[in-house]
């Protein structure tokens, strides 16, 4: 139960995070580029990487990871842990995993997300 508690408590903090980021980068941009979105991942990229890198080092307990890293960067961007783990394959000589992670990825979410359009236009139109 724990555990649970760990990733809905970060999790709330890391989405409120994205949030006040999003609001904080809209605030200086008036075009349709999704420069929150990039923002936020590219701030989560950079902190899963510092703390990964610290916390290498330095024991810490399973549940503090599970706050940490799944609850607030979690909840602040799941595309940090995606860089994360691709960087893990890089680093453990496995390049072909990595390359396949991050092709399927991209490929199958852009797919995804048509298709989930798509049929949500479907469903919205009048009969």
């Amino acid at each position: 139960m724990i555990k649970i508690l760990a990733v809905a408590l970060g999790g709330a903090i890391g989405s409120t995070g994205r949030y006040l980021t999003s609001l904080a980068v809209e605030s200086r941009t008036d075009s349709n580029f999704p420069h929150e979105t990039l923002a936020a991942n590219l701030v989560g990229c950079f902190l899963i990487g510092l703390l990964w890198g610290y916390f290498e080092r330095k024991p810490i307990s399973n549940e503090f990871r599970l706050f940490l890293f799944t609850g607030i960067l979690g909840g602040f961007t799941t595309f940090s842990t995606f860089a994360r783990e691709n960087i893990q394959f890089f680093k453990t000589g496995e390049p072909l995993s990595a390359l396949t992670y991050i092709l399927t990825s991209n490929f199958f979410g852009l797919c995804l997300v048509a298709l989930g359009f798509y049929l949500s236009t479907l469903v919205a139109q009048p009969h």
